[in-house]
C-alpha cells in the first residue's frame, strides 16, 4: 500500500469516526470476558476506541503496512500478523481468547470456513465471537470488487458458514439501515469512490441515525451482526 493509499484511509476514517463510534458500542454490548483478539484489525482504529475499557487487546492482521501504521498509533495493544488462509501457523494462540471481533473481514477471503475453523481454535471454550459482514447480495457493486469483496452475505448465508465451522449463534441482527440506501446511489447507481464520497457531515449524520438503531432493529441493513458462542 503506497503512502498515498494510507492518506487517503487517514482521511476516510477520521471522517467517519462517528460511524465507527456506534459500531464499538453494539460491539461492546456482546463481548465477553477480559482477553480479546479483532482479527483483521487493519491500523487498529476500532482496538483504540476499546482502550478505555477494561480488555487485554491484541490485533492481528495478514497486511504489514496496517500493522505498523497499528503499532505506531497504539503500543500499548499487542499486534501480530496472522493469515486467516494457514491454518497450521495459528498454533501458539488457541484456546486464547475470551471474545473475538471479525468485522468486515470475512467477505474479503475466498474460504471464509476455513477462516472462522482458525477463528473458532483461537477462543477458549464457550468464548464468543462477534462478526459484522456486508449485507444483501444486490447491493454487490464494481466498488465491492475493487476493494477485495468476494461476496455481500444474506442473513441465512452467513449463519450457514458459521454454524458449519462449529458455532451456536445466539444473537444476529441487521445494522444501518440508511447506509443500506446511500451504498445504493453511491456505488451502484453513480459507481462513485468512496474517497470521493467521503465527508465528516455525512459521517456526523451518520453517526447520529446509528445511536437510534442501537434501540430500533430494521428488517434489513447495510450490515449484519452476529454474535456466536464456541460450544
Amino acid at each position: 500500500m503506497s503512502n498515498e493509499d494510507l492518506y487517503a484511509l487517514d482521511v476516510l476514517e477520521k471522517d467517519y469516526l462517528p460511524v465507527l463510534r456506534q459500531k464499538c458500542n453494539m460491539l461492546i454490548q456482546m463481548l465477553e470476558g477480559k482477553k480479546l483478539l479483532e482479527v483483521g484489525c487493519g491500523t487498529g482504529n476500532l482496538l483504540g476506541l476499546l482502550t478505555t475499557c477494561d480488555y487485554d487487546l491484541s490485533g492481528t492482521d495478514y497486511s504489514d503496512e496496517y500493522l505498523n501504521k497499528a503499532r505506531s498509533k497504539h503500543p500499548e495493544i499487542k499486534f501480530f500478523r496472522g493469515d486467516l488462509t494457514d491454518v497450521a501457523s495459528w498454533q501458539e494462540h488457541r484456546d486464547s481468547y475470551d471474545s473475538i471481533i471479525c468485522s468486515e473481514v470475512l467477505e474479503h477471503l475466498n474460504d471464509d470456513l476455513t477462516a472462522l475453523k482458525i477463528i473458532f481454535s483461537l477462543l477458549k471454550p464457550n468464548g464468543v465471537l462477534i462478526i459484522t459482514v456486508p449485507a444483501i447480495g444486490s447491493l454487490y457493486s464494481e466498488f465491492d470488487k475493487k476493494i477485495g469483496h468476494y461476496r455481500r452475505y444474506s442473513m441465512k448465508s452467513i449463519s450457514n458458514v458459521v454454524v458449519q465451522a462449529g458455532f451456536t449463534i445466539e444473537k444476529k441482527r441487521h445494522w444501518n439501515f440508511l447506509g443500506m440506501f446511500g451504498w445504493f446511489v453511491l456505488f451502484k447507481l453513480l459507481k462513485q469512490d468512496i474517497q470521493k464520497t467521503s465527508s465528516p457531515i455525512l459521517g456526523s449524520i451518520l453517526g447520529k441515525w446509528l445511536s437510534l438503531e442501537s434501540k430500533i432493529t430494521f428488517p434489513i441493513g447495510q450490515t449484519i451482526m452476529i454474535k456466536a458462542r464456541k460450544s
